[in-house]
């Protein structure tokens, strides 16, 4: 699979210690905020932030289809709309969108295995936000 992370060149990991080294790393305010893995296939998982402040989005190039990871209880205590700042830019998410690094490597162990997604990891079809649709 092919690990990207913001300011580094691509590399083919082949063992998962490899990705969640570098997600743990993230940082929204750091050096690298953002990070993907994709599949040779074309799918793939990319997240933004770090820490306590992920927001994780899925996408399947050849259904076209995107989506973005929720909760069906917020962990933050925050209502309404958010800006969250990182290296690639803003998003504007809401507070069961905000997931915490645990659920992030969670959601990216199961895909490099090719398991079944954590099943607490909702998904919010973003296709239209995001101009696929």
């Amino acid at each position: 699979m092919l690990l990207e992370v913001e300011k580094k060149s691509p590399v083919q990991v082949s063992i998962f210690s490899e990705v969640e080294k570098t997600l743990r790393k993230l940082r929204s305010y750091g050096p690298q905020s953002y990070a993907s893995l994709t599949r040779q296939d074309g799918p793939y998982l990319q997240v933004a932030g770090g820490g306590v402040t992920c927001v994780l989005e899925m996408r399947d190039p050849q259904a076209s289809k995107h989506w973005r990871a929720h909760l069906g209880q917020a962990k933050v205590p925050f209502e309404g709309e958010q800006t969250l700042m990182f290296g690639g830019g803003k998003l504007t998410i809401w507070p069961d969108e905000v997931l915490f690094i645990d659920d992030v490597v969670a959601v990216f162990k199961a895909f490099f295995d090719g398991e079944a997604l954590p099943k607490e990891i909702k998904w919010r079809d973003i296709s239209q936000v995001v101009g696929l649709v």
